[in-house]
């Protein structure tokens, strides 16, 4: 029997199916990402108060049926476009970076956690000044990795666990290894101290309250975070590439 949930929605994606209807992927807040079918959306009279496009976020009521592989968005009423995000190339282009990390390391069925993440920055992202721009992302990024529990470790050596001598970062080891511990002088990537207390500061302290970094700094941080992220997506092809198809399968929530 088909469960009805109404829920806050953002949209991440959208394919066109038949000549009016649309395939879309939706962040909630209730049951992470799903898929749904949006029928006649592109119709003059429909009950999703137009064609659903990205970054549009509002209330939705779902019909879900365990074991289908598409849900069925029944209704829709929008509560913001983020404007903002629209007038502004530069925080556009942002704005669709987020949606593209949520899309590649959230399958359907999960992501439950991101939604609020997602947002947070978007809402930050409409706000901040254009020079804090890549701070912001990368916040968001070490977020995202927080949330899987894919926190790189900056602490200590991932290797003997001494706190000294921290040299280099090997995304194979998740962390930073010491210089006794090396195989090769050039192992892994540089890491530095500020660097390390960037990333180490990031999840935990507001976005206002994080000074804005040198750009060699950030640049670097900037690496080591594309590294980390970049080893754990290749690390999970299948499931990478599961995460973007159209009709992947969904969970109810239970209870």
């Amino acid at each position: 029997m088909a469960e009805r949930i109404e829920t806050d929605a953002l949209v991440i994606q959208r394919f066109p199916y038949g000549e009016s209807s649309q395939v879309v992927h939706l962040l909630t807040e209730a049951l992470g990402r799903v898929a749904v079918l949006a029928r006649g959306s592109h119709r003059p009279k429909n009950s999703c108060e137009g064609p659903l496009d990205l970054l549009v976020r509002g209330r939705v009521t779902l019909s879900l049926l365990a074991g289908r592989e598409l849900g069925m968005l029944l209704a829709r009423r929008i509560a913001t476009d983020h404007p903002a995000l629209r007038r502004h190339l530069g925080r556009h282009t942002a704005a669709c970076a987020l949606l593209q990390r949520v899309l590649h390391f959230e399958p359907v069925g999960g992501g439950h956690g991101a939604y609020p993440l997602l947002e947070r920055a978007l809402l930050a992202l409409e706000q901040i000044a254009p020079e804090r721009i890549e701070l912001l992302r990368l916040k968001f990024d070490v977020g995202l990795l927080e949330l899987h529990g894919l926190r790189p470790d900056l602490d200590q050596c991932v290797r003997c666990g001494s706190p000294r001598r921290l040299a280099r970062f090997v995304t194979s080891d998740g962390g930073v290894v010491c210089t006794h511990c090396l195989v090769r002088r050039d192992e892994g990537a540089p890491v530095d101290g500020a660097t390390a207390a960037l990333l180490r500061g990031l999840p935990r302290t507001p976005l206002r309250e994080v000074a804005s970094p040198s750009p060699p700094v950030l640049a670097r941080a900037r690496r080591l975070v594309d590294l980390h992220l970049g080893w754990h997506a290749d690390a999970a092809p299948d499931a990478a590439r599961a995460s973007s198809r159209p009709t992947s399968r969904w969970r109810l929530p239970r209870g």
